[in-house]
């Protein structure tokens, strides 16, 4: 389904009926990659899946994209679907974007699950390695980032399968939607100062083998959330959700049935 807000057309999907659940993706994917949690909740709860500015079905315009208008754009969404407040799972960039609808729309939030994510900005080597890779999708096209990025995404065990399944969601997205991504993503603010008026129920998962956002991170992020439970998922790396979806899975049915 398709939906104009905020001055851009937006791709979501939506499943199932009861309370809500929204699931922002990482980057450089799009909504599809919650695949297997949307078949899961779907039978309990009315899960939104957006495909977030510059990615999947949604337009790209020109960046950058700042956390805080993706994250206006999913409170838009919700508006518009009449959802007064929802549970929100972001991974890695939805992560980002969680914590700018906690600063900027928390009326809306019942619920967050944090994974494979961190509070902390990006240093000065990090907006860099952004920058350089930005120019490089823009020189180089989408494939070139999946080349350079898949081998960083997961642990070094994950299938074939997995990769080629991250290679077709990356190709499809545009160079100047990734490349707006990439730019929003350094300007970000540090979320690290939010954590402790974080009030609301938190779920904070971490894969093991995560080397873009270790254990440590999570650790430190659930240690400073007042109301948060920690769950690492063995044999993961950062996305954790599609490497080992039953356990991830097992850990959402965990926290929302508490």
């Amino acid at each position: 389904m398709q939906i104009h807000l905020n001055g851009i057309k937006l791709n979501y999907h939506e499943e199932g009926s009861g309370p809500a659940i929204v699931m922002l993706h990482a980057f450089p994917l799009a909504g599809a990659m919650w695949h297997t949690q949307v078949a899961l909740l779907r039978e309990q709860y009315r899960v939104i899946v957006p495909d977030l500015r510059g990615f999947g079905g949604s337009e790209a315009p020109p960046g950058p994209y700042l956390m805080d208008t993706m994250a206006d754009d999913v409170a838009a969404l919700l508006t518009q679907l009449g959802i007064a407040q929802s549970a929100v799972i972001g991974l890695s960039m939805g992560g980002y974007i969680a914590f700018s609808l906690w600063r900027r729309h928390r009326q809306l939030l019942s619920a967050l699950v944090l994974a494979d994510t961190r509070a902390a900005p990006d240093n000065t080597e990090g907006q860099a390695a952004r920058e350089a890779n930005a120019r490089l999708v823009e020189e180089a096209g989408p494939p070139a980032i999946a080349t350079k990025m898949i081998p960083n995404l997961v642990a070094p065990s994950a299938s074939q399968a997995l990769r080629d399944e991250l290679s077709r969601l990356i190709h499809a997205n545009s160079s100047q939607g990734i490349a707006g991504a990439l730019r929003g993503m350094a300007l970000r603010p540090d979320s690290r100062p939010d954590l402790g008026s974080i009030n609301i129920p938190t779920l904070v998962i971490v894969g093991t083998e995560d080397s873009l956002t270790p254990p440590a991170e999570a650790e430190a992020m659930h240690h400073a959330l007042p109301n948060s439970t920690l769950v690492q998922i063995e044999g993961a790396g950062h996305l954790s959700n599609l490497e080992q979806p039953t356990a991830f899975n097992s850990a959402l049915q965990s926290f929302f049935a508490a």
